[in-house]
């Protein structure tokens, strides 16, 4: 597959921000076969706009929309079956939002929960009440997925059970530790938390072989062109 720079307007994308300007389909990549097995939807954001930055001061319903709309999109022709969206934490504690995202008419999501640590800034019945919903989708067939986890985060989540499908290792932490045996020691702490280990931040045939090495099962990163997906 090959990345194609291709941005369209007017878009169904742009009624949520006229910043949104395109979808992304970044390769989940199987490192001991390196078969694609998944792709994550990401958003294209206009040159000005910073990811990270953008999607913290998106409301909950604005990050709702936005998955409905990128699926209505890629509904009929995704190169993929198997896709990985971002959720934020909040849409789980928010009643109207999760009520639009357990109705939502898709197939089986692996729905990664971006900056998780957040989990442990709610109130204890506002964590129960995540539980509950994730137990819900994963009734459904979701799959639910920890995002951007690091040595720090990993250990809390040791002592607070969730119905995880897999972790998702934080790029900054891969680069920070693949050269020490303290990578696989993440890898071996995620794995009590959860199946599958993924780790991001992939750029290099080093990079592969020191996360297959690690013990990770799958990965992400420039080192697998990403693809975007016209809305036509």
């Amino acid at each position: 597959m090959t990345a194609h720079n291709l941005t369209y307007s007017p878009s169904r994308l742009q009624h949520i921000s006229q910043d949104i300007t395109g979808i992304k389909l970044e390769p989940v990549v199987a490192l001991s076969s390196s078969r694609t097995v998944g792709a994550e939807v990401l958003s294209v954001l206009s040159p000005h706009q910073q990811s990270e930055c953008f999607f913290r001061h998106q409301s909950t319903m604005q990050a709702v929309m936005l998955l409905e709309t990128q699926l209505a999109m890629l509904k009929n022709d995704v190169p993929c079956n198997n896709l990985f969206i971002n959720l934020p934490i909040t849409v789980l504690t928010v009643p109207e939002t999760f009520k639009r995202l357990y109705q939502l008419k898709s197939p089986p999501l692996n729905i990664e929960i971006v900056e998780p640590g957040l989990f442990f800034s709610l109130s204890a019945r506002q964590r129960e009440c995540v539980v509950l919903r994730l137990q819900q989708l994963t009734l459904q067939g979701h799959r639910i997925w920890l995002d951007d986890v690091d040595e720090a985060l990993v250990h809390a989540f040791l002592s607070f059970r969730l119905p995880l499908c897999g972790v998702k290792i934080d790029k900054f932490a891969f680069w920070r530790l693949r050269t020490s045996p303290a990578l696989s020691q993440l890898v071996t702490l995620c794995s009590q938390i959860a199946a599958n280990v993924l780790i991001e931040g992939i750029e290099t045939d080093r990079d592969q072989a020191c996360a297959l090495q690690a013990g990770a099962g799958f990965g992400q990163g420039y080192y697998w062109p990403s693809w975007t997906w016209p809305e036509e």
